[in-house]
């Protein structure tokens, strides 16, 4: 039994739910796909599937193998890279996992210049606000935001994500501009929301945060979507620096000045968006001139 070919078809069959589109998707007969599956689980003396007639699905253990094989294989294919691209020009496809707006707004418009440097390398975004796992989930880059990471991997700070309270010329125009958290009373807040929670806006008041006596407007994931509706005068936002620049350079937006401090949730930290990526990474070609050109265009 070849082991890593076993470990490749059951991560192929935790993909697609079945052994005959495993099987198509390793280009394979099903047959092969069936007896290695069995050998590896005779040799392991576990079940690793849990099988029936319209699905086959992972049993308890099979999870932990998978979870394992995936970074055996992920491991070979890193090693396996670096063998072949040591001395090569930069190519190959290069996965980058970006937050959506900072992706749009700041990374997409260095791509073109960036392929037409390397044009032999591929790029393959997503554009995602979830946490990704660099090494289980394949990313060569990912570009997140909050506080600085774990000393696992390399953390290069881009730029500061501290929220600011914000609103269009025209809402202050109509509204009034407030100058206390009191008068933050008479406007409506449009919110941001995490994967994880709704941001709701909080303020420092003797040494504990509370939150803001402020009825909501709009709550949304998209920073694309709070900044059209801040633009439509439909409330205050909270929103970094880097995600208006140019509203607040032309003048659409302005920022709210208020003595107390806000925050966008109790006790969030200011944090910043950083650019990851794995140091032993930094030696395959495409990964290294990527980080480069990024630390240089994205400061």
């Amino acid at each position: 039994m070849d082991k890593l070919k076993a470990m490749h078809y059951l991560c192929c069959i935790a993909e697609v739910g079945s052994f005959s589109a495993a099987a198509k998707l390793a280009n394979v007969p099903v047959s092969t796909v069936s007896r290695s599956i069995q050998a590896l689980e005779s040799e392991l003396g576990a079940a690793l599937l849990k099988r029936s007639t319209r699905h086959v699905g992972l049993t308890e253990i099979g999870k932990i193998y998978l979870s394992e094989s995936k970074d055996i294989l992920a491991a070979i294919d890193r090693a396996e890279g670096r063998v072949g691209n040591y001395q090569n020009a930069p190519s190959g496809v290069l996965r980058i996992s970006a937050l959506p707006y900072y992706g749009e707004v700041r990374l997409l418009p260095l791509l073109e210049a960036f392929q037409s440097r390397y044009p032999q390398i591929v790029i393959d975004l997503e554009l995602s606000n979830h946490t990704a796992d660099l090494q289980r989930d394949g990313i060569d880059i990912a570009i997140r935001g909050g506080s600085e990471p774990d000393g696992r991997i390399i953390a290069h700070r881009l730029v500061d994500n501290t929220h600011r309270l914000c609103a269009s010329r025209s809402y202050i125009n109509k509204f009034g501009m407030p100058q206390t958290i009191a008068e933050l009373g008479l406007h409506r807040a449009l919110v941001y929301r995490s994967p994880a929670q709704i941001w709701h806006w909080h303020v420092e008041a003797r040494g504990a945060w509370q939150r803001v006596d402020i009825s909501t407007a709009q709550i949304s994931n998209s920073i694309r979507v709070i900044r059209q509706a801040l633009l439509s005068d439909q409330g205050l936002a909270m929103l970094p620096s880097w995600s208006i620049a140019e509203e607040i350079a032309d003048g659409r937006l302005a920022w709210v000045p208020l003595p107390e401090t806000l925050s966008t949730t109790a006790n969030h930290p200011a944090g910043s968006i950083y650019m990851l990526y794995q140091q032993p990474q930094y030696t395959v070609p495409k990964i290294k001139v990527a980080v480069d050109y990024f630390k240089e265009y994205l400061q």
